[in-house]
């Protein structure tokens, strides 16, 4: 007697395993909470509450444009922060898609009222208003579209805009002359050690034999702090550490962003003393993005060994 040959079984597709499907299918997830999204009942009233800040706020937004594409200001690095703020709520997706959608009513007044307070700021172009404004309707419209407790989830994305935005003058203003000082000292020692004949009569101004350093403003060392603690933040969010590792990576900041911006003040000196100025000025302009991409790495890098596994 012939022994019954097995025939296959008709599975459902999710219950398959396939080797080309690797441990997460990012496009799959994306159009999942995409239309998870769409269905959702506080999808509509959501675009219509974007519309309606982004029309509240029009001023600011042509000044987003000057601040993100000016090569000397502050804010080189806004173009990639809400891409940033995007992918903080793609990873925490899967934690917070269930809380419940209920709308809260007791937002509204309290919505009106930083409208209506922002309408002098808008009229008057007070851009640190304007700015406090944006995120603080963002996170009462949250609120009143989906809940407090959307609300809560949603705003550490939402108040990570504020890297963008510019919320910063009165900082930037105290702090830029010290800085610059700071890095200026910093770049001289580096050059010293490195055994170039330096020196410096002007505490931004460092002499070389054929090539002098006049540290500016914009390379006070602020503009890489700012984007350095943008990049660390958004690192501590998604990597959720142990409290003591994010004191720890926040703490290094400051130390981190002097070193590196007097090293790369030390190596455009080291260009323009070996290549002439031209390759100096030319390597000015290019550094500071080499900076920010060689900065992102070493804190990845950092938070590794801080021990983020994901």
């Amino acid at each position: 007697m012939e022994a019954a040959t097995p025939q296959p079984v008709d599975a459902p597709i999710d219950a398959v395993s396939t080797p080309q499907s690797g441990k997460s299918d990012v496009v799959g997830q994306v159009m999942g909470a995409l239309k998870a999204a769409v269905a959702s009942p506080a999808f509509w009233p959501a675009v219509i509450v974007a519309i309606g800040l982004t029309l509240c706020f029009l001023p600011l937004w042509p000044r987003l444009k000057d601040l993100w594409g000016s090569a000397d200001g502050y804010y080189s690095h806004g173009p990639i922060v809400p891409l940033i703020s995007a992918f903080v709520i793609f990873k925490w997706w899967p934690r917070i898609k269930t809380t419940p959608v209920k709308p809260g009513l007791l937002a509204i007044p309290f919505l009106l009222a930083t409208l209506f307070l922002m309408y002098p700021a808008n009229a008057s172009r007070i851009e640190g208003l304007m700015s406090l404004g944006l995120l603080t309707t963002m996170l009462l419209g949250t609120w009143a579209v989906a809940g407090w407790r959307w609300m809560l989830n949603l705003a550490g994305p939402i108040l990570y805009l504020g890297f963008a935005l510019p919320l910063w003058t009165a900082i930037i203003n105290n702090t830029t002359n010290p800085l610059q000082i700071i890095s200026t000292n910093v770049a001289f020692q580096l050059l010293k050690l490195c055994g170039f004949l330096v020196y410096q009569s002007d505490p931004t101004v460092i002499y070389m034999n054929s090539f002098v350093l006049n540290v500016e403003v914009a390379c006070s060392g602020l503009k890489l702090l700012l984007a350095l603690t943008a990049f660390t933040i958004f690192f501590v969010m998604i990597a959720r550490l142990k409290l003591w590792a994010n004191i720890m990576a926040i703490a290094m900041i400051p130390f981190f962003a002097l070193l590196v911006n007097g090293l790369r003040i030390a190596l455009i000196g080291v260009v323009g003393e070996t290549w002439g100025s031209e390759a100096g000025l030319k390597f000015h302009d290019y550094s500071g993005y080499i900076t920010l991409v060689l900065c992102f790495f070493v804190l990845f890098k950092v938070f590794r060994w801080l021990g983020w596994k994901d």
